[in-house]
């Protein structure tokens, strides 16, 4: 089973603060992890509103759009506001948190997408 990766990258405060998002990502021993998809959630100075990048196709489109619905409904879960998982970095973290097969990759060697077979 796959599992969703993210990695909040640590920029200054002036500067815009990013979390990268893998998708598909899997367990492969003699590699380490690997992930079909790498989304960035971009909130330019800190901020929201945020931008996408990475989305550049319809695959990937629809894969981030279910980690979306998801985000919300966890959102909805712990009595939060459905738009506060997108509203900025902290409640994207908190929220990514919250998921079951989400795993915080601080700390670890940053996956490279990879298309699976």
């Amino acid at each position: 089973m796959g599992f969703i990766g993210y990695l909040h990258k640590r920029e200054d405060k002036d500067k815009d603060a990013v979390v990268r998002v893998f998708l598909e990502c899997r367990e492969d021993p003699p590699r380490g992890i690997s992930c079909t998809y790498a989304v960035d959630v971009v909130f330019p100075g800190g901020k929201a509103p945020c931008r996408l990048r990475g989305v550049d196709g319809i695959l990937v489109l629809k894969k981030f759009y279910k980690l979306v619905h998801s985000l919300e409904e966890r959102a909805r879960e712990h009595g939060n506001d459905r738009l506060q998982a997108l509203g900025s970095v902290q409640g994207l973290l908190e929220h990514l948190g919250y998921t079951r097969n989400a795993r915080d990759f601080a700390g670890l060697e940053e996956p490279k997408p990879s298309m699976l077979s």
